[in-house]
């Protein structure tokens, strides 16, 4: 069948897409132009805001186009974002920073959602959607490689070059998404919905109100994925305070080669059930997390990348129980929903933790992130109990 090479190109396009080598230290030039961590974070949470307007309309354009289609948008966005950071990086404009930063709010709703539903529809397609998770983790294995893959270009062209220089490589490296999405092949079973978006945006709004666990397992996960998307993008700043920005990159690395080991085991630990996988996860990061940031030194980021070790097996989990709980034909719409939700609350998460660290540290800033993970551990407990799985 055709489709069959959506397996392969899925792969390939989380290894590209994710090679961004700006990634870890974009908190660092966005700084730098600004001159605010506040600022800095602010962009993070433009872009956050602007993902969370457009999540429902690019869900219904994904619902009602095909994935295909809306997998290519994304990619496009994304190069212009890094276009226009790249740009606000060499004329030190923070107005192109914020227009760079809606810019690529808008690529990654375009994404949000459309990428695990087309995931789900291509194993349905060839009825093997029971085996989802194991796609899905394979998959961002590839993810993981790519990232490792960008910090270890972003390491080399920071040693010999500046930020700046690694701006202008992500922009090349952001051209082969588009390419690999070209490739795609739309699922049959897919084929779009004949009703207005109003109608089709009310249908999904219904079937999420509607569905208790849907409710409770969204809203752990926007509380959870708020807090660690800020982690991951202000840690970058913490490192670069303990060791040389060219080794931030290399605690990266080991970041991610983590992260690929964790995803790729992923699929053998789906016996244990997602629910504990998650719980048991999430106990884990926290721990690794508390320990490096209570040593404080030159160690500290490379303890703190192994943290990675457990996020492949509750991404996978948490992915697998959502898409279990969405409805077939508004997928990628309730997706968009609940990402909706998870973006203005990490919006907030990223000015509030901006403002801690311009006003008392940039460790002080982790350290309340990390005990926030703590809620996130209990919910997913709860969950556990509750559903028995």
């Amino acid at each position: 069948m055709e489709i069959r090479r959506n397996i392969l190109l899925f792969k390939l396009y989380y290894l590209f897409a994710s090679m961004w080598p700006l990634s870890v230290l974009a908190i660092v030039l966005f700084q730098q132009i600004t001159g605010s961590y506040t600022f800095a974070l602010g962009v993070f949470a433009i872009t956050t805001i602007a993902q969370s307007v457009a999540e429902v309309p690019t869900g219904i354009i994904s619902d009602k186009l095909g994935r295909r289609k809306t997998m290519i948008m994304s990619a496009v966005f994304e190069l212009l974002a890094s276009l226009l950071f790249a740009l606000s990086g060499t004329f030190v404009c923070k107005y192109l920073l914020i227009i760079g930063g809606i810019v690529w709010g808008i690529a990654e709703a375009f994404a949000s959602g459309t990428d695990d539903a087309f995931m789900y529809e291509t194993m349905e397609e060839l009825r093997k959607s029971d085996k989802y998770d194991i796609l899905y983790a394979r998959s961002k294995t590839f993810g993981q490689i790519g990232l490792a893959v960008g910090a270890l270009i972003a390491a080399c062209i920071t040693y010999f070059y500046s930020l700046v220089a690694l701006a202008w490589g992500a922009v090349i490296i952001d051209i082969i998404p588009i390419f690999i999405c070209l490739r795609f092949v739309e699922p049959k079973i897919h084929n779009g919905e004949d009703c207005t978006s109003m109608k089709h945006f009310m249908v999904a709004i219904k079937a999420f109100l509607q569905n208790k666990k849907l409710r409770m397992l969204s809203t752990i996960q926007m509380l959870s994925h708020g807090i660690s998307f800020a982690g991951h993008r202000f840690e970058g700043a913490y490192f670069n305070m303990l060791i040389p920005t060219w080794a931030v990159n290399v605690a990266r690395i080991v970041k991610q080669t983590c992260g690929a080991i964790s995803f790729h085991v992923a699929p053998y630990f789906r016996k244990f059930g997602f629910y504990r996988i998650l719980v048991a996860s999430t106990i884990g990061m926290t721990i690794i997390k508390a320990t490096a940031v209570i040593l404080n030194n030159f160690a500290t980021p490379f303890i703190q990348s192994c943290v990675n070790i457990f996020y492949g097996t509750a991404s996978t989990a948490d992915s697998a129980l959502l898409q279990k709980e969405l409805s077939p034909k508004q997928r990628a719409t309730m997706g968009s929903i609940v990402s909706l939700l998870g973006g203005i609350l990490a919006a907030v998460i990223y000015v509030l933790v901006g403002v801690v660290a311009d006003i008392t540290s940039v460790w002080l800033a982790i350290v309340m992130l990390i005990a926030s993970n703590l809620f996130i551990s209990g919910g997913y407990y709860w969950m556990l109990k509750k559903y028995k799985s």
